[in-house]
């Protein structure tokens, strides 16, 4: 039997114990920062990249005290240091990873890097910690699931409503390395795919041409989708998921494009396409993140970024803004967000109790347009809304 990618890009086989060198550690002032606490020496700074992305520039005092805390621990052990180049995991994804490679950082969304057939591996701050003093990685090689990818999507659809569809109907994928098999992508809707493959707990993703399929995903099936809100991070993977039917008669406060998933220059030239003719929700705050500051660059140029501001738009420096407890973009008390980002606990975007929902472009700029459609599928009541809540997986929002 072929090889599964997972067993080729760590030299052993399915159930064995690998033992590889990672081309690149990244360490972000994001969910990894902590690491600093931990390491004692650095075996191979050359291989290290720490990253200042998320909630850029400092959103509070605490961020700018993160800043300081990553920038000393980059110039004492000689590692590299970027800033004010976007989402590191974009970056690297559009930048520098090439296939083949294998990249251990502390984010679970690391898996987009198996777009492009490299292997992210997301860690915690004690693992990562270890990796960077001894410059190895142990893991015992995970089961991989084949998703043959077919069909299209409708136009009421993105590839982030696919993505969540999958994640709902498939329980048991927990420490799985999953493969999305062929399908008629673009690089972009790829990247998507992996980025979001983890988001239940599996181990990591790639994309590939051909292999041999476990299940299905069918395009044609998708349905405009949320992630609902959860209790805390250490839930977020047990986070339910809804219809964006749902929506239909509730207030929506605001919405992202951007954070740890979108913001890509394909989002907001998508984004940007649907206020043609069409003018901001009175009230509504509409936040627009660049992925990276090429994606900035890029949309300035094409004339996008003129466009978000003609339509009432904000837009925040390039980065990930996928947790902004304080700062741009953060939610009042009981206020409710949609975003691109992934991440739906609460606190994750100002308040305890602001509700924050992960929803496609489509879907975000429906809700933010002046016309009364939300979602594209047929309206309910807001008390359908609330009718729903905390039935899937127990969450509540």
């Amino acid at each position: 039997m072929e090889k599964r990618m997972i067993e080729k890009l760590l030299g052993a086989a399915q159930g064995e114990i690998a033992t590889v060198s990672p081309d690149m550690v990244l360490v972000t002032n994001g969910f990894s920062h902590g690491v600093t606490e931990h390491v004692s020496r650095v075996s191979e700074p050359e291989k290290v990249l720490v990253m200042y992305d998320h909630n850029v520039p400092s959103g509070s005092p605490e961020d700018a005290r993160i800043f300081g805390e990553i920038l000393t621990f980059s110039k004492e052990y000689g590692t590299r240091f970027l800033q004010a180049k976007g989402t590191g995991l974009q970056y690297l994804l559009k930048e520098e990873v090439k296939p083949g490679q294998i990249v251990v950082t502390g984010s679970r969304h690391s898996s987009v890097l198996g777009a492009v057939g490299a292997l992210g591996i997301g860690v915690s701050n004690t693992e990562l910690a270890r990796v960077l003093e001894t410059g190895k990685y142990h893991v015992e090689v995970p089961e991989t699931l084949g998703v043959q990818v077919k069909g299209s999507l409708g136009t009421d659809c993105g590839i982030v409503d696919a993505a969540l569809c999958f994640l709902k109907e498939r329980n048991g994928i927990q420490g799985k390395a999953i493969e999305f098999i062929g399908g008629n992508l673009t690089s972009h809707e790829k990247a998507v795919l992996c980025h979001m493959a983890c988001g239940t707990g599996a181990y990591t993703a790639f994309w590939t041409e051909e292999g041999q399929a476990g299940c299905c995903l069918d395009l044609d099936q998708t349905v405009p989708m949320l992630r609902m809100p959860c209790s805390d991070k250490n839930s977020q993977i047990k986070a339910g998921f809804q219809p964006a039917s749902i929506l239909a008669g509730c207030k929506i406060h605001g919405g992202q494009i951007g954070g740890c998933n979108g913001g890509t220059i394909e989002d907001l030239r998508k984004a940007a396409a649907m206020t043609e003719g069409k003018k901001l929700k009175l009230g509504f705050r509409l936040t627009v993140c660049p992925a990276a500051s090429a994606d900035y660059i890029q949309a300035m140029e094409e004339g996008i970024i003129t466009r978000f501001i003609d339509f009432g738009a904000q837009i925040s420096a390039a980065g990930d803004h996928s947790v902004v407890p304080q700062g741009a973009g953060a939610m009042g008390p009981g206020e409710t967000l949609l975003t691109t980002g992934l991440y739906t606990f609460a606190g994750s975007m100002g308040c305890e109790d602001a509700r924050v929902m992960t929803a496609s472009v489509e879907t975000i700029m429906a809700a933010a347009s002046d016309t009364e459609k939300a979602s594209g599928k047929a309206a309910k009541s807001t008390s359908g809304m609330e009718s729903q809540e905390g039935k899937d997986n127990g969450n509540s929002i």
